[in-house]
């Protein structure tokens, strides 16, 4: 089985157990968040309240797993001219624990802890992007 971590990590070498209970060693590498993003797409991305939820669609013909997503919460002020000093806006990490089978879709859900706090003064806009993933291949 051979291992390649597709975005922003650096190159390793991560140690398998092969047949016969050997350990051999497989490479690692990288590429940009872009290409990531080419391979794993997110489709039906729904937002509600700043947990999101979607489907992870894998085009390679390899299983890919851990999923990395970068989830961004700008805050955007009501009057923009005059924002406040306070600005709730924030990124998270996560990585989704299932696998994604070649050419297959699963879905995910991640809700932010905290929990994004209610305001009158602006609103919260939420992206979601694929920054890496590890690719599996025999």
């Amino acid at each position: 089985m051979k291992a390649r971590s597709i975005g922003f990590v650096v190159s390793v070498l991560l140690g398998t157990t092969g047949p016969g209970g050997q350990m051999s060693l497989a490479a690692q590498s990288v590429v940009s968040g872009q290409q990531a993003s080419a391979v794993v797409i997110i489709a039906d991305l729904k937002v509600t309240d700043g947990a999101v939820s979607g489907l992870l669609v894998n085009k390679s013909q390899q299983r890919v797993r851990h999923v990395r997503l970068l989830i961004r919460h700008t805050w955007l002020w009501n009057d923009e001219r005059h924002p406040g000093a306070d600005d709730p806006g924030r990124a998270d990490f996560f990585t989704v624990p299932k696998d994604v089978a070649p050419r297959h879709a699963e879905p995910f859900m991640y809700t932010p802890e905290p929990r994004l706090p209610w305001r009158s003064d602006g609103r919260f806009e939420t992206s979601v992007e694929v920054v890496g993933y590890v690719e599996v291949g025999e």
